[in-house]
């Protein structure tokens, strides 16, 4: 880089942080000022924490989904109205659902015009699944939508012919010659962030995550994937917990003990993130006689980082500051983590030498077969079939009282194959393809009329 581009660097660096303090100060100021006119006028009290985040809802809004630009998690709107309520009447909710399931909902509805354009999803609490196919999902905005928006109710409509259509995908289970890395987040609600932004397949990387602190079966699925060369990636806040959640990744305690080394690297937040990024702090409280400072630099934090996290002690406990991932807006957490991705050498996978040749060949006859199926759907081999039995329902109905597990799409088609069986043994010159019956050299079936032998 030259000096002429350096400088540019530098200038639109600077300006960009600059223009962030004046906004901040802006907003700081206009709520200043609403505060001063309601002294003026004599009815000042101070307010509830309902009313202060009314107050800056639009504003933790418009944080949450970038600029309108994504959905925006409940949770996520949360952390970030709570520091600017915090900073302003210096009290918050005892529950993070009295914000998610109450104050939140409640601004919306009374605000529809303000909110019309609002899209606000909640995590998934609950599952759902399919008889039969397998689908699952959890009961979230984003779940269901994606769920529901893929339905097609004119089942009657669907084509007689199969699509047929074989997959190209290697077949993998597990790490092997698929990833290399999996990205561990603290919490859930950056999930469609993240889908959004393709991290996933754009970098062929997994993503995990859990609510809180890890559970055993975390650890044992890290565990199991530092066996297999895996490097897990910790995504955490800027603070005791966050600490905790990375150092229990990575050591043993009572209820689990690591048989081999974890391969766990420290993505942050830390300090020097929070610093290099100028991201807005939050006070916090810590209950309890023993200083957190102590369970702060078994966990990792360095002197530095106890100094801000623990700064002082208040009657019988301690106090500090703490920053969350989500003080970053959506759009520079992705480019924040991108960065880190890319300085790790984070990239595609390309397998060996010896499984590209298996996948060639393998491609090499999947693309064949496909050309075969293909020509024979589209050709005049392929027989168009006799009329469905009449009695067809009862034929299928029987199956399922002697199998109550068959869905009845399953007992059709073995009722098909039945009869199919009984063609070819009675019609020896009749041929048979991958794709069904073909017909008699005479053009006619030989199956009976019906369906019935």
């Amino acid at each position: 880089m030259n000096l002429s581009e350096m400088i540019v660097k530098g200038v639109t660096t600077v300006s960009r942080d600059w223009t962030k303090v004046q906004e901040q100060q802006k907003k700081s100021a206009a709520r200043g000022a609403r505060a001063y006119e309601r002294m003026m006028r004599g009815d000042y009290k101070e307010p509830s924490i309902k009313e202060a985040v009314y107050e800056v809802m639009e504003e933790a809004y418009l944080k949450a989904s970038g600029g309108r630009k994504l959905p925006a998690n409940a949770r996520q709107i949360m952390y970030a109205a709570r520091p600017l309520v915090l900073q302003s009447i210096g009290k918050w909710f005892k529950k993070s659902s009295s914000f998610t399931q109450g104050c939140l909902q409640e601004f919306i509805q009374d605000n529809p015009e303000k909110c019309r354009d609002w899209d606000v999803v909640f995590d998934a609490r609950g599952h759902m699944a399919e008889p039969h196919t397998g689908r699952r999902f959890g009961l979230g905005t984003i779940e269901v939508r994606r769920y529901t928006g893929q339905w097609d109710n004119n089942v009657h409509e669907v084509s007689r012919t199969p699509s047929l259509e074989l997959s190209t995908r290697f077949p993998t289970f597990g790490p092997a010659a698929r990833y290399k890395y999996v990205l561990f987040v603290e919490k859930e609600g950056f999930d469609p962030h993240l889908e959004a932004a393709r991290i996933s397949n754009r970098y062929d990387i997994g993503v995990m995550s859990t609510k809180g602190m890890t559970v055993t079966a975390a650890r044992t699925l890290v565990e199991s994937l530092s066996m297999q060369g895996v490097t897990v990636l910790v995504l955490h806040d800027f603070d005791k917990s966050g600490f905790s959640i990375l150092h229990s990744l990575r050591s043993n305690n009572q209820r689990f003990r690591f048989k081999t080394k974890p391969l766990v690297t420290d993505l942050g937040l830390r300090l020097e993130d929070v610093q290099a990024m100028n991201l807005q702090s939050e006070p916090v409280a810590y209950g309890g006689d023993k200083n957190p400072r102590h369970n702060l630099r078994e966990n990792g934090a360095t002197k530095e980082e106890c100094d801000f996290l623990v700064n002082g002690a208040n009657g019988g406990g301690w106090i500090g500051e703490r920053v969350e991932l989500n003080a970053m807006p959506t759009e520079q957490l992705i480019e924040w983590l991108e960065g880190k991705l890319q300085a790790l050498g984070v990239a595609k996978i390309l397998p060996s030498e010896d499984v590209l040749k298996v996948a060639w060949e393998r491609a090499n006859f999947t693309v064949a077969v496909q050309r075969k199926i293909q020509d024979l759907i589209s050709g005049d081999g392929v027989a168009d079939g006799e009329p469905m039995p009449p009695d067809l329902s009862e034929q299928i109905e029987q199956l399922l009282k002697d199998n109550q597990e068959m869905p009845w799409d399953e007992a059709l088609a073995e009722l098909v194959a039945a009869d199919d069986k009984a063609d070819r043994a009675s019609a020896p010159a009749a041929q048979n393809t991958a794709t069904g019956r073909i017909r008699a050299s005479n053009g006619t079936s030989t199956k009976k009329k019906g369906g019935k032998k």
